[in-house]
């Protein structure tokens, strides 16, 4: 049970902290429905099972330049999210498939060095140290991840209708844009 409510601690915390998925998640949401952005909430599913797998295998840290590339890559992934979102026109990002916010979730995560810090420096020492338990760990980690982005997806669709979606969509992909020129600045540091 302690396994269980740790990671469940950690997976909201992660959930509910603001950055590049959540960003991603929201945006989906105000712009596709609660479809596309509960989808996009489900990224971690798919990309932390391989750095799980990865930190597992190789253990210790990951060498600076990787994470360094990963966080360019990412930066430059952003910006382009941002930049066609603020191209195309919201009706016709409303009739884009929901579908694609998953596959964007993912690519974006994937290249976010953050999530492999984590499972590198906290989550797979915890892994290791609980044992068997690990599985628990790892229920609620993903349970409280998941269902808070898709919690927060949920809330921001029910806001779509608002007249003031419009600007708050805006304002997710210069949000997207600002996290990726972070991102790409701060990757040498």
């Amino acid at each position: 049970m302690e396994a269980l409510a740790l990671g469940a601690a950690l997976g909201l915390g992660a959930g509910l902290s603001p950055g590049p998925l959540l960003a991603l998640v929201l945006r989906e949401a105000l712009q596709k429905g609660a479809r596309a952005g509960v989808l996009a909430a489900f990224a971690p599913l798919a990309t932390d099972s391989w750095a799980i797998a990865l930190a597992w295998l190789v253990g210790g840290t990951m060498p600076r330049g990787i994470l360094a590339v990963l966080q360019c890559l990412g930066g430059l992934y952003l910006l382009r999210l941002g930049y066609l979102g603020l191209r195309t026109p919201s009706a016709a990002q409303a009739a884009t498939p929901a579908v694609g916010s998953l596959r964007a979730a993912v690519i974006m995560n994937l290249t976010n060095p953050h999530m492999y810090l984590f499972w590198f420096l906290v989550g797979t020492p915890i892994l290791q140290r609980l044992g068997t338990a690990a599985w628990g760990f790892l229920i609620g980690f993903f349970f409280a991840i998941v269902g808070s982005k898709a919690a927060l997806a949920w809330v921001a669709a029910r806001l779509r209708r608002n007249p003031a979606a419009g600007a708050l969509a805006r304002l997710g992909e210069v949000a997207l844009l600002g996290l990726g020129a972070y991102l790409i600045l701060t990757a040498w540091r």
